[in-house]
């Protein structure tokens, strides 16, 4: 009997330990952006994201032609002799509600993989329309939050980041 309840608590502790690993995710995502690639960082809404984002413009005589744009209309060049890092954190703001997907251009989350980052090379203003609404309403009907910036110019693009999906 005593050998049952050590079998019983050793199965307990497993199940539990397999249960709070599986809830830890990461990413480790890079790409050479040429002309026009717009970089979309999703995630679930009951997940938690922390990216760290490095961006190495690519430099011809002396100069950079590598410009960001981010959704709110602002715009920073990156001088030729410098990496532009940044952080990004995407708060948890909901709940896990039963079983969960959504893969369309740039975006491609489930239950199984609840962060993501997607570069789309040659992305029209189509799409950014698309992700800009995601933005302003990451809430309750599509389940999803997302952050992007356009890379104009050329550079490498390399981003980090760490998720709890709970």
């Amino acid at each position: 009997m005593k050998k049952l309840w050590v079998l019983l608590a050793l199965i307990i502790i497993v199940s539990t330990q397999v249960a709070v690993l599986s809830s830890f995710h990461s990413l480790n995502a890079n790409t050479w952006a040429a002309d026009s690639t717009t970089v979309i960082i999703s995630k679930a809404t009951y997940a938690h994201l922390r990216v760290e984002i490095d961006i190495i413009p690519q430099v011809t005589n002396g100069q950079s032609n590598t410009t960001l744009i981010f959704p709110n209309g602002t715009s920073t060049k990156i001088p030729a002799v410098m990496h532009y890092k940044f952080s990004v954190i995407l708060p948890s703001n909901g709940l896990i509600t039963g079983s969960f997907g959504l893969q369309t251009e740039g975006i491609n989350l489930s239950n199984n993989h609840p962060i993501d980052v997607e570069f789309v090379s040659n992305s029209n203003s189509t799409l950014q329309r698309i992700l800009s609404q995601y933005q302003t309403y990451p809430g309750s009907s599509a389940g999803i939050s997302i952050y992007w910036f356009l890379v104009q110019g050329n550079a490498y693009v390399s981003i980090q980041g760490y998720g709890v999906a709970l």
